[in-house]
């Protein structure tokens, strides 16, 4: 059974705070396990230095907080394995890397990775080969630090050629790396409309390695009860499978920056109620 213990609390809700702020508050919650955003204001590697990044492995280790995932900022900046120039794909590559150097730095096993956006206009066959040479690449870093990378799908907003749990299926066989894995989110799922956490269990078995569990309109990666997602479906499928991974709170709606501890604790409250 899942135990409240996997549930991770996130601090992309918390940017309007400082970086201590939300591990303070996530150890007053009793949180045990965190995702880490790394980015602007937070932890934007660019401004860190390797003795910071230790400082930072202290402060978090000495608040009994660990961290279980490090999530790179992929969307908003030009980082895209999919894309069609290859010094572009070799830049964001080269992210990638360096942001799974540093997850073995922290002791944290994973490291989340997407495809970037996918342009409309390119050939999909040719698109799925840059994506898949590209994570190729990424992967013998993580095989060498021994990082996990759960790798998500997204919206078709964003990719047509990587938004599915068949997509990750594929692309996990293709390259048969032991340190790829698949990222099931409940929002994004919805939001794309091809899968259901259903569908994820069973094209990914043990290899569905983290889930982002929130919920949403579809839309919004909102606190689990506060939108429509049958997330109570969710959570048992989870729970029938056996899904031994974390359960990361991905909270991304504006209206909860102001006080991101209420959104937190709110989220809580809704796993203790059904996790019973």
């Amino acid at each position: 059974m899942i135990q409240l213990n996997q549930v991770a609390a996130a601090n992309f809700h918390y940017k309007r705070y400082s970086l201590d702020y939300f591990l303070d508050s996530a150890a007053r919650l009793g949180f045990e396990n965190i995702e880490l955003w790394a980015s602007g204001p937070h932890f934007h590697l660019d401004y860190y230095t390797p003795q910071d990044v230790q400082h930072l492995k202290r402060k978090i280790k000495d608040r009994g907080l660990k961290v279980i995932c490090l999530t790179p900022e992929q969307s908003v900046y030009p980082i895209s394995i999919s894309h069609p120039d290859p010094v572009y794909r070799k830049k964001s590559v080269e992210f990638f890397c360096r942001h799974i150097e540093v997850a073995a730095l922290m002791e944290c096993d994973q490291m989340l990775v997407t495809t970037g956006l996918a342009y409309l206009d390119e050939d999909e066959s040719e698109m799925w080969k840059w994506c898949r040479e590209s994570l190729g690449e990424i992967c013998k870093t993580a095989e060498k630090e021994g990082v996990i990378l759960p790798v998500e799908a997204f919206t078709s907003y964003s990719t047509h050629v990587f938004n599915s749990a068949e997509h990750i299926s594929r692309m996990i066989k293709e390259l048969g790396s032991p340190n790829l894995k698949g990222l099931a989110d409940t929002d994004v799922m919805a939001v794309t409309g091809k899968d259901t956490i259903h569908d994820f269990i069973r094209e990914l078995g043990g290899n569905l390695g983290y889930v982002h569990f929130v919920d949403g309109n579809p839309g919004g990666h909102l606190v689990p009860g506060e939108g429509v997602l049958p997330l109570e479906v969710a959570l048992q499928a989870l729970n029938d499978s056996g899904y031994k991974g974390y359960l990361g709170l991905e909270l991304l709606d504006r209206r909860y920056v102001l006080d991101p501890e209420k959104a937190m604790r709110d989220s809580l409250a809704w796993f203790e109620k059904h996790l019973g």
